[in-house]
């Protein structure tokens, strides 16, 4: 009898844990937006998605909007820094011998640019609260950004050279 109540009381905790396929991919997927799992690419545009899940929507929009910008400037730069560390050890001989290993990834990956048009084209807000964001960025304004940056860099060496010639010019006026 014992045994009975036992194996009964077993079956209703196996019947209890086990999962329902109420939280299936489909169902999941249908309350995302389409383009959330067919990313749009594009020669003349960045794309990417963020999004967020917060009680204030309009919070969950700038959070969702920002990790989409921070995954553009990680396509336009990043500097990847990576670590492994390795380690072993064994003691003993033969069937007593033992081994020790222990293995460590690290990696950093840092971005820092300026998105200047880099704008949201597509949200969609689940029942559920979660916003998805879709932020376009135009591959030209990358490459104005670099051009910029370049002629910045030329006119401060400009402008260096130029004091350096004034200092040299003062020296000689000034008899040292």
């Amino acid at each position: 009898m014992k045994y009975r109540i036992l194996a009964i009381a077993l079956a209703l905790i196996l019947v209890g844990c086990g999962s329902n396929s109420s939280g299936s991919s489909e169902e999941t997927r249908s309350d995302s937006p389409e383009w959330w799992f067919s990313p749009a690419t594009s020669e003349t545009h960045y794309y990417a998605f963020g999004q967020a899940k917060k009680q204030n929507p309009s919070l969950a929009q700038k959070v969702a909007t920002q990790r989409a910008r921070d995954d553009i400037s990680n396509q336009v730069k990043s500097n990847v820094k990576n670590e492994i560390r390795d380690w072993m050890q064994e003691s003993g001989l033969g069937d007593n011998a033992q081994a020790l290993e222990f293995s460590e990834n690290t990696t950093v990956a840092i971005s820092d640019n300026v998105l200047q048009g880099a704008t949201p084209d597509k949200y969609f807000k689940a029942k559920d609260g979660t916003v998805y964001v879709r932020v376009s960025y135009s591959k030209d304004g990358v490459e104005k950004a670099i051009f910029n940056a370049a002629k910045r860099e030329e006119a401060l060496y400009n402008e260096f050279k130029a004091s350096q010639a004034f200092d040299r010019l003062d020296k000689k006026l000034s008899g040292d």
